[in-house]
Order: C-alpha cells, then structure tokens, then sequence
C-alpha cells in the first residue's frame, strides 16, 4: 500500500534551457551521445536537433521551461507536451508558462491524492469524472477560505485548457468514455473603451468558476492592471527619505522615475543609454518626451506603441549626471555594448541587465548567439523593496508596505490633486474632460474608463469617510437614546 501523505507531491521543474532533438541509434554531425546504466542494462544512444538549419534551430531552443514532474520524478508526458505546444506556438511568451504549469501540478497532485488517473472518465456519474471531482474540491477550498475565488478560477480555467488541447489533438490519443464536461453559450455585457455598454456571446462550461471581482466600498486601491495602493503624501517622504539613507543610486532612481512619470516596472528597467545622453542645456522642450513601445527597445505593457515617458527637467539632470558617472560607466564596461547608446541605462554592478527587453530577447533568438540561461526580470529591485526599503519605512509608519507599481497609482494622485489645487474652488470637474484626457496620455491608459478612476477617487474617498462618521455618530445617538 501507498502511503499519500509520504509521497513526494508533483512539482513544477525549471530547466535552464530546452533543446528540442530526435533520437537515433548511431553517431553523426552534430549528435549528442547519451550513455547511462539503468538497473543492470547499458542504455546508449544518439541525440541530434530536430533541425539542421541553424536559424529554424533556434525555434526549438525555450530558455527557463517548466516541466511537470509527477511523484516519481518524471515528466508528467501530456501536460508537458501542451506547455512545448504553447512554447512553439508563441516562444517568445515562455516566461507566460510557469503559472499554468503550478496550476496543472496542482491538479496532478489532487488526482494523485484520490488514486485518479487523469484520463479515466469511465464513471457514468458526472461528479465522479475527474473535471468535476476537482471542480467540487476548488469550490470547497472558496467556501473554506484557504483558497482564492480568482485562483480557483484560474486553476479550473487551466484544466479545461489542456482537455481542450487533448481533445483537439489526435496524436495525444485521447478519447474519453464520457464528456470531460458540458458547454453552453451565455450572453455577457460590457463596457467598451470609450464606456458604450455592449453585448457579446460566449461559450462556456460546467466547471468553470465564475471569478467576479467585488470592490470593496472602503479600499483604498485603483484598479490599473491590478489593484494599487496610492502612496499619501507622509508616506512618499518617508520613502524618498528610506532610499537617500540607503544610498543606491540605482534603486533610488528607479524609484523616482516611477513616481515622476507613471511608468512601469518593465519601463523604468529598460530604459536605454541615448535617452538620457544629451546635455541638459540642449534638451529642446520640457518636459523631456521618450517614445516607447515597439522599435525602442524600451518595453512597454502588451507592446503598446507611439506612447511617451514625460520626464520633467529635475529628474532627467539625475539621470544624465547618472548616465556620464564613472559608476555607470563601470558597469557599462563589463558589457559587450559598452558605450553604446542602445546599451540599458541600469545596470548591475556585473553587468547585467536588470531585466531584458522583449527586443533584446528576440533579437538573441534571431541570431547564433547561444540562448542564456537566466535573466533577472527585475528581481533585484522587489528583493531591495522587501529587505533594505519597507523595513526601514516601516521604523516610522509601523504597518507601511509597498509595490513598486503602486508607484504607477501615487504619481496618477500626485498629478490629480495638483490640478484640483490649481482648479481652486471649482475643483476638478471645472475641467474635467481636460484632465481626463491629458491623465489617459500620460499613463497610457487603453481605456478611459481606467483614468477616471484616478480623477474620482480623492471624492469618493472624501464621500465615503463622511458617511462612515455621519452614520457612527446617528448610530451612537440611536443607541444612547434607544429605550
């Protein structure tokens, strides 16, 4: 008998780089020899890449892929082969993998837990197939509170995806007893970019989750690709304070990019050299405008293109005294670019990007340079944020903690309460579309709908307060005078 709880769970495995080959008996150019005892029996064989054209070669090389390993340590075949499906169809998109991989482990682990093989829909009973056994164990975790409605979503969403995949591939041959689940179609409304209420139609299952997102009336967060905290006033000082007491100039001005011109983490961290090259004194207009987006090399969130970073005089000085320093200069040295002014504005003090362009990325998979194996994406900067940052804000805001995107939301603030300042009395809806516009430019913004958050959110939070102690004081009265 098998001991569940002793068993080592399946795991998602990251190897540094994939290197799709065919197997053959003898030895040729290019062939890799494989030679290992396996029990008391020599196992020896050939390995050669699936292709001979160098440049089509490099379509079958995925740098950092996931694969599953079940309890026994080794690849969980299908599910690996719908990731190496997924890594073909899109290659450039594997860091996309990893999340679907955890979600798949986890449902090998649930199958494996109950003694179900992933395949057998033999039962006549629906809720006894393995699709809905674990839809029926998801909704538990919810309802118990161990597991979040948006990742059990999430999760179930992962397991339909990969049936499909089986079901839509003859090669996997898989042909179960009975239906992994059943379809319907549903009619969804929703808001377009411009706010014009449309309808669309959808297909869905049995199984899946439905993972609407409830705001709750007393957050202080925006919705902007996420949820994000504005920083209040007190709190940027004490942070900016933090990060001179620290002293790195790196992180220090990462930061203050992010809080000056609204840009993301993926933005500040692939900014290049040329930017910031030209002598303040010859820069012909402020605030300083640097195109991103596709062709830059600078990225931008989904490939947005025609977009620019607004960088006003005082924070493009730093970053120009910063760029002819001997300390980037340094680091510059260590790279093959040097100076060159395609070359990242921040670098490791090895050299190394904080995180690589999609561009750059590509442009490796383009050429014969070998594939690297790692790259930061930008850990360095959330590991300072985590040990060196919060904990030394947290010695004068006891309960303070941050994200370096909530810096993204703290500019969008800024700049809407400086307007309010200037609108006076009439406050921002003087100038309301005005503000509306310009804000959606400035942050990139794919729908206006997302800016006028920002542009509501200091009077809901003014409305909200006042209707917290409005009601506790009726209520306190009520009580006092209740007989």
């Amino acid at each position: 008998m098998h001991d569940a709880e002793s068993e080592k769970p399946s795991v998602v495995h990251t190897l540094p780089l994939l290197r799709l080959t065919k197997v053959q008996s003898t030895p040729g150019t290019g062939t890799l020899p494989v030679d290992y005892l396996h029990g008391d029996e020599n196992i020896k064989y050939w390995r050669k890449p699936i292709s001979t054209n160098a440049k089509a070669q490099r379509w079958s090389e995925f740098r950092l892929f996931p694969l599953i390993l079940d309890r026994e340590g080794a690849p969980w075949q299908p599910a690996c082969l719908w990731l190496l499906e997924r890594a073909q169809a899109n290659p450039r998109r594997i860091s996309s993998l990893r999340p679907i991989a955890q979600d798949l482990a986890a449902y090998k682990n649930f199958l494996d837990d109950l003694r179900i093989e992933w395949d057998d829909f033999s039962e006549v009973i629906k809720y006894l197939r393995p699709t809905y056994l674990y839809h029926t164990h998801l909704q538990g975790e919810v309802t118990k509170g161990s597991l979040k409605r948006s990742t059990a979503s999430r999760r179930m969403s992962t397991v339909i995806g990969f049936y499909k995949f089986l079901d839509s591939n003859n090669h996997m041959r898989f042909s179960p007893a009975n239906p992994t689940w059943t379809e319907k179609k549903i009619s969804i409304s929703y808001c377009d970019s411009i706010g014009r209420r449309q309808v669309t139609t959808v297909t869905t299952t049995d199984i899946s989750i439905k993972s609407k997102p409830y705001d709750d009336a007393s957050s202080e967060t925006i919705n902007d690709g996420g949820k994000l905290r504005p920083l209040t006033a007190n709190e940027q000082k004490e942070l900016v304070n933090a990060l001179k007491k620290l002293g790195n100039t790196e992180y220090s001005l990462m930061h203050y990019i992010a809080l000056l011109t609204g840009a993301r983490e993926m933005t500040v961290l692939t900014l290049r050299l040329r930017e910031v090259m030209c002598p303040t004194d010859q820069v012909r207009q402020w605030p300083h405008r640097i195109l991103c987006g596709p062709g830059t090399g600078i990225d931008t969130k989904g490939d947005i293109g025609k977009v620019y970073l607004s960088m006003p005089r005082e924070l493009y000085e730093q970053l120009h005294a910063y760029a002819v320093s001997g300390r980037a200069r340094r680091r510059r040295a260590k790279t093959q670019q040097g100076e060159d002014p395609m070359n990242y504005l921040f670098l490791t003090q090895h050299g190394q990007p904080y995180y690589e362009s999609r561009e750059d990325l590509n442009a490796i998979r383009d050429s014969s340079t070998p594939l690297r194996r790692s790259a930061l994406s930008g850990r360095p900067l959330r590991k300072f944020i985590q040990v060196a940052v919060i904990p030394l804000v947290q010695e004068s805001i006891p309960n303070f903690n941050y994200r370096f995107h909530d810096l993204r939301a703290t500019f969008g603030m800024n700049w809407v309460d400086y307007q309010m300042q200037q609108a006076g009395d009439n406050g921002i809806r003087s100038r309301y579309d005005w503000a509306l516009n310009q804000l959606s430019k400035l942050m990139w913004h794919m729908s206006t709908l997302t800016t006028a958050k920002y542009l509501k959110y200091r009077e809901q939070q003014k409305h909200l307060e006042q209707a917290k102690i409005g009601w506790s004081e009726y209520f306190s009265e009520l009580i006092k005078t209740a007989k």
